[in-house]
């Protein structure tokens, strides 16, 4: 299971970088994402999980507003 900070550091890393795809996660079978949790797009489906590929600045703005993570992190507005 891949940490807020974890998420928040990928996604960093994938803007920075001008990634085309932005932010690749792979999720189990049957898995649901959180509330609110920015839309990917299906890359590839396996009989373990799924691929999604998502915007890092979308998955970035949707860390910044979870309450576990801003009070971890000090964050500039």
């Amino acid at each position: 299971m891949m940490t807020l900070e974890e998420l928040y550091r990928d996604a960093i890393q994938a803007k920075d970088q001008g990634s085309v795809v932005g932010l690749s996660l792979h999720v189990k079978k049957g898995y649901k994402f959180p509330s609110g949790f920015p839309r990917g797009e299906l890359l590839n489906e396996t009989d373990v999980g799924r691929v999604y590929g998502f915007n890092a600045d979308k998955i970035i703005a949707w860390v910044k507003k979870q309450p576990e993570f801003c009070q971890m992190v000090s964050i500039e507005k």
